[in-house]
């Protein structure tokens, strides 16, 4: 049952319905059952017992969707039996497998522990019973174990994790062009958040690798936004942006693209 009508909805919507409100069957879990997990192993007795009475043990069918991406994530996911596949979808439907969960897998960590959206879809290819355990009580107990220098640098990995998901799928889904604009607002605003005109000091070369191409289509794309008058002014190791334009550039690309 889709949330919206198909006329409506966005392409991952139109393709995946999610199980709102984890709507599938349960089966009781013992909590020592839980020790068999490799990510759980270091916890202790009292802890194993405080999430045993909180997790969730859910079985669900092949083809069903556990959630979307950019849901708030509430659980962190263990895989008991079955399959999942983590993956994105672009806004045209296609789809880029990030990973294929097996048993003993578990899944949604970075973003439960940054308080963050998830970053990919989940659907069954099999069928697949989860461990689901509530992110409230599991942030709860490691932070009780661990101190703050060490949650800190926790949390900033699993927050680059997000970084890293959307430079896969800026190469996967988008084209040159959008890629080099994506990287240029970025890159402006990190040196002058303030700003509309900024000049950056980036070489075409190293924009080239930023964005998976190589310096003469950089090149050539920078002309082109040049007589848009996009950006302002560029050489071989700088590049003068104006980010109101580059913003309206990327939004009529995007909405011409549709």
């Amino acid at each position: 049952r889709s949330r919206k009508s198909v006329g409506q909805c966005s392409a991952v919507q139109c393709f995946l319905t999610p199980l709102k409100g984890f709507r599938m069957k349960s089966t009781s879990l013992n909590y020592r059952d839980l020790r068999a997990f490799p990510c759980l192993s270091g916890l202790s007795d009292e802890d194993f017992a405080i999430i045993g009475k909180k997790a969730g043990l859910k079985a669900i069918s092949k083809n069903d969707v556990l959630f979307i991406e950019g849901e708030p994530v509430k659980f962190l996911f263990i895989l008991e039996e079955g399959a999942i596949k983590l993956s994105n979808i672009s806004k045209d439907g296609r789809e880029l497998i990030i990973r294929i969960m097996k048993p003993h897998d578990y899944f949604c960590c970075a973003p439960l522990l940054t308080g963050g959206k998830s970053l990919v879809n989940a659907t069954a290819i099999d069928d697949s019973t989860i461990i689901t355990i509530p992110g409230d009580y599991l942030k709860k107990i490691l932070f009780n174990e661990i101190n703050e220098s060490c949650l800190r640098i926790i949390t900033t990995l699993c927050s680059k994790i997000g970084h890293l998901s959307n430079i896969i799928k800026d190469l996967t889904f988008e084209d040159v062009e959008h890629r080099i604009i994506i990287t240029l607002l970025k890159l402006a605003e990190e040196r002058a958040h303030e700003d509309n005109e900024v000049t950056l000091k980036v070489p075409h070369q190293l924009l080239a690798s930023m964005t998976g191409t190589v310096r003469e289509v950089v090149s050539r794309t920078l002309l082109e936004l040049k007589k848009e008058q996009v950006i302002t002014d560029t050489n071989l190791r700088s590049i003068r942006v104006n980010k109101e334009r580059l913003m309206r550039f990327l939004s009529k690309k995007t909405a011409t693209s549709l």
